[in-house]
């Protein structure tokens, strides 16, 4: 088998694997695993089409690595690793059945929300749903019946029910809106106007940070106006004013790159922020990742 003829896909399953697991790294892994098993053990009709055999197999090695790390224990809260926005979408070209565009299906919001699924649930709507595969070929991707592929889909739909109630078109008037309000919310906190900061705030707001025990972050989710804002005067307190920063379009929206100075002790030197807004343009979340193996496919600096 030609790697050439393999590489062609490899846009397309990478985007499958970040989706599957939310890490870059590795979906990076996993897309090597996949043309490793293709070059060792080819499929047994060279002839048609690779990708649905490579996705079968790209498809089992996320269910596989998803297993591991629901055994394994995260230390604080987990979020998804930023990515490029333009890297996430390329060469994916969905069936007409699929629900969720490629950009929100790559959002912050829709992979926290895929959490809740078990692996060959979330295997099963990131094929139908996702990538617009049809009921046999799904099944045929995961080993199953169609019958099968319909329990999970439909118990998958169930539990994202509640997203589904929130979720918001990716637009380039949610986009402005977005970035528009991260500005005036970090120069806000940054400049001590715990009030003005509140006024941006739905009432129910949470804020995550993700720093996987390597860094100083919080090591729960902060829930309402009072408690994020009661947590950020004493980050505020400690934190120099960035070296620099910028804005960039991650995960489907914008996100701000910070960068700080050296400090001693356990502080993150890069943080990339984002906030997600509900239907009233008011910031629902706040989210922060801090650790540094979780930044290794944004450019910083």
């Amino acid at each position: 088998m030609a790697a050439a003829s393999m590489e062609t896909h490899r846009n397309a399953l990478f985007g499958l694997c970040y989706r599957m697991t939310g890490s870059a790294a590795d979906a990076e892994d996993l897309v090597q695993e996949t043309f490793r098993k293709a070059l060792e053990h080819p499929p047994p009709d060279t002839e048609r089409s690779l990708a649905p055999w490579l996705f079968r197999v790209a498809t089992n090695l996320c269910i596989d690595s998803l297993r591991r790390r629901k055994r394994e224990r995260y230390f604080g809260p987990w979020l998804p690793e930023p990515i490029d926005t333009e890297r996430v979408v390329a060469s994916i070209e969905p069936g007409p059945e699929a629900r969720y565009g490629l950009v929100e299906s790559a959002t912050s919001a829709f992979l926290v929300a895929l959490e809740v699924l078990d692996p060959r649930q979330r295997a099963v709507l990131i094929l139908r749903d996702v990538m617009g595969l049809t009921g046999p070929e799904t099944a045929a991707a995961l080993d199953t019946t169609p019958g099968n592929v319909r329990v999970l889909l439909h118990r998958a739909r169930k539990e994202l029910e509640g997203y589904d109630e929130q979720r918001r078109p990716i637009t380039p008037e949610l986009r402005d809106k977005t970035a528009r309000l991260l500005r005036e919310l970090m120069l806000r906190l940054g400049v001590g106007d715990f009030e003005g900061a509140a006024r941006l705030l739905a009432d129910d707001a949470t804020s995550i940070h993700d720093g996987a025990g390597e860094f100083v972050a919080a090591v729960r989710v902060l829930h309402g106006i009072e408690d994020i804002l009661r947590t950020y005067r004493v980050i505020v307190a400690h934190a120099p004013w960035p070296t620099w920063a910028a804005e960039r379009d991650l995960n489907g929206l914008p996100a701000l790159l910070v960068r700080y100075p050296d400090r001693e002790g356990r502080y993150a030197r890069d943080v990339v922020f984002w906030i997600e807004l509900d239907r009233d343009d008011k910031i629902a979340a706040i989210r922060g990742v801090v650790a540094s193996s979780k930044l290794g496919a944004v450019r910083l600096g």
